[in-house]
């Protein structure tokens, strides 16, 4: 190798020592800036401790693991739970509720703070199932099915003032169907059943009685005379053969 090439060499190793901390600096750079997107939150934490919120857009933080970024969905999303409770006459009832519900984007930080991101299995999910207790315990098994909507809208009050001191708006409560036990679903068949032969019954009693009073009427109207003119305004005009008497349509044949 000759003198020139040997310096040549020792000066690019020089430079490899730069290169390298002009790299990890890029890499540092690029980490430095992340995306929120559009309906989101980005929560920043500072060496684990909750530091400030960013809406949506391009973030700029310290590299990881100085500052961390975490998001958190504001849009509204649909929450379906199964929930379990008793009447107010001692009747176990099960219920699939559906929650649409948003996490205001004031309150994630608190939430996130408060909370941290499973806020909805620590959250929403008992509020939901108390919510059904609270709603289901004032009114009869045979209430719960006439009075759908008034037990959705009872639900609905105490999961709104359960969540919304969380920053959690609730929009709308569905209670999709109810199920009750084996017992009390057949003993509300028979009465059913028995509501309808009932029914039935007072049916055709009440027609058997308008058919007696319709002939009552009938017989009432029929007197001697406007049965003569019936039997003449039918008759053909032909003499009987036999004659069982001296009268024809109770008419005397002589004078």
């Amino acid at each position: 190798m000759s003198v020139q090439e040997t310096i040549n060499t020792r000066g690019f190793r020089k430079f490899i020592p730069i290169m390298v901390v002009l790299v990890i600096l890029g890499l540092l750079f690029i980490l430095c800036f992340r995306t929120v997107d559009a309906g989101q939150v980005g929560i920043v934490t500072r060496f684990g401790e909750v530091n400030r919120a960013a809406s949506s857009g391009i973030v700029l933080k310290l590299p990881y693991p100085i500052e961390k970024l975490t998001k958190m969905d504001i849009r509204i999303q649909k929450q379906q739970e199964s929930a379990a409770a008793a009447t107010s006459d001692l009747q176990d009832v099960q219920a699939t509720l559906a929650l649409n519900y948003a996490l205001d984007s004031q309150s994630a930080l608190k939430v996130y703070k408060e909370i941290g991101t499973d806020y909805r299995d620590r959250v929403i999910v008992p509020a939901v199932q108390e919510s059904f207790k609270s709603a289901a315990a004032q009114y009869t098994a045979s209430d719960l099915l006439v009075k759908r909507p008034e037990v959705k809208q009872k639900a609905l009050e105490v999961i709104k003032k359960r969540l919304e001191p969380y920053g959690v708006r609730v929009d709308d409560l569905s209670i999709i169907n109810f199920n009750f036990s084996q017992e009390f679903t057949k003993a509300i068949e028979a009465k059913q059943v028995a509501a309808q032969q009932a029914e039935q019954a007072q049916f055709n009693l009440d027609k058997a009685r308008l058919d007696a009073q319709s002939q009552e009427a009938q017989k009432a109207s029929l007197s001697t005379e406007l049965l003569q003119k019936y039997a003449i305004d039918k008759w053909d005009g032909k003499m009987p053969q036999y004659l069982g008497g001296s009268s024809v349509f109770n008419i005397p044949l002589t004078k």
